[in-house]
């Protein structure tokens, strides 16, 4: 299906790399202006340059959305430029492998912060335009760690699992006004932040990154970790007018590693 978002305008959040950098491209591939934000502007330009390359359009905004103020930058933003905000995804996280007894209160806070409060400042922000015109979507980037667990990431998995019920609320709350929310649920994806926690869990039980996600990988249905472009493009199809009945959910893109 080849999904068309000709000048609609999203905003998402961790664009730099990863997850949140294929989505930006794979969206502005589809016609989308797209507001790339993230902490390191270096990486932002980086994914500007090669979706301007591409004949496509890119705003870079630089911000800390851990800070509370900057949501309504980034909101602030997007209006001065493009002058609407059709879509919303929120991907910027951060992670924190620990063990629980071990775990410190302000790495948790630190978490919360950018994974669930960033999240919650710019959902509020963008609702109340996108109601004023009846028409958005927002989505949510998830894991299917907030729906089995994960040991050693409890402060990730947990916020996560609150992003989850966060959608399915808001997704109630405008169902009737022609804005879909919804969760993406990935497993371990293919990016540097995984790589990162690979390295760090690898460390607990004195095994290499490779030895470690061998034996991740092992306990995968497909036998594989998945792609960023394979999140991207759920993202963007869930962009889409076709995407209109879809709402509240929390979709894994997992390999069958989660069945249900």
């Amino acid at each position: 299906m080849n999904v068309q978002l000709t000048d609609q305008v999203v905003i998402v959040t961790g664009a730099g790399r990863g997850i949140g950098r294929e989505v930006a491209m794979v969206a502005a591939s589809a016609g989308a202006r797209v507001v790339l934000v993230a902490r390191t502007e270096p990486q932002l330009q980086t994914v500007a340059q090669a979706i301007r390359a591409e004949g496509g359009q890119a705003l870079v905004h630089a911000c800390d959305l851990a800070v509370t103020e900057a949501a309504a930058g980034v909101v602030d933003a997007a209006i001065a430029e493009y002058g609407r905000v059709d879509v919303l995804v929120n991907n910027a996280a951060i992670n924190y492998v620990a063990n629980l007894v071990m775990s410190k209160d302000d790495r948790w806070r630190e978490l919360y912060e950018v994974n669930l409060f960033a999240m919650v400042r710019l959902t509020r922000l963008v609702l109340k335009r996108m109601i004023r015109c009846k028409s958005g979507r927002i989505i949510n980037i998830s894991s299917v760690s907030a729906k089995v667990g994960a040991a050693y990431n409890a402060a990730y998995a947990s916020s996560k699992a609150a992003m989850i019920g966060f959608t399915k609320s808001v997704a109630r709350e405008v169902a009737r006004l022609g804005i879909t929310v919804n969760a993406v649920c990935p497993w371990h994806v293919d990016t540097e932040m995984v790589r990162e926690a690979m390295t760090s869990r690898a460390k607990m039980f004195g095994k290499t990154t490779d030895e470690y996600l061998a034996e991740i990988i092992a306990e995968n249905p497909q036998g594989r970790i998945m792609t960023a472009r394979e999140m991207a493009a759920t993202c963007v199809f869930l962009m889409s007018h076709d995407a209109r009945g879809i709402t509240g959910q929390a979709i894994n893109v997992d390999g069958g590693f989660v069945m249900d």
